[in-house]
């Protein structure tokens, strides 16, 4: 199997969606301005960052902040497929100052991990990049993206 890449982005939000699958190298060491939260899906994603190597299989969800340098390699023949929502730093604010009455002036969230084995937050990341990807109706994006902020903000 060859590498693909199929990216979308939310009209109403701007989130963008990414469900791409790499064989071999997939990236060399970058950064992005927003918010990444993926789930593995298939194979093993290996990358470096915060000068950790870390190893992602299915249901393992990776999260970074913006600016975080990484990169991305296939260590086995099979590659890997992963989904990743870019979240925008100004709307992550916003939303969490609607979920949360009393959000702090300075509301973003730091992730402690880069790798979670958490069956919830796998499940919330799944279900709102389906959510955002497939541009279902606007009202079940919306639950979907307020449940995977109130996961990773638990």
């Amino acid at each position: 199997m060859s590498n693909w890449i199929d990216l979308k982005q939310d009209a109403d939000t701007g989130i963008e969606s990414v469900r791409a699958h790499f064989v071999g190298h997939a990236y060399d060491p970058h950064w992005h301005d927003s918010f990444l939260v993926g789930v593995t899906e298939q194979g093993v994603q290996q990358f470096d960052c915060r000068r950790v190597r870390h190893r992602s299989t299915p249901g393992n969800v990776f999260l970074l902040e913006p600016s975080e340098i990484h990169n991305g390699h296939a260590p086995t023949e099979d590659g890997f497929t992963y989904s990743t929502l870019y979240l925008e730093p100004t709307w992550v604010d916003s939303q969490l100052r609607a979920l949360f009455e009393h959000a702090p002036g300075d509301s973003l969230p730091s992730f402690a991990d880069t790798l979670c084995h958490d069956e919830r937050l796998a499940r919330a990341t799944a279900l709102a990049f389906q959510a955002v990807h497939t541009q279902d109706l606007r009202i079940v994006r919306q639950t979907a993206m307020d449940d995977l902020l109130a996961c990773l903000t638990r």
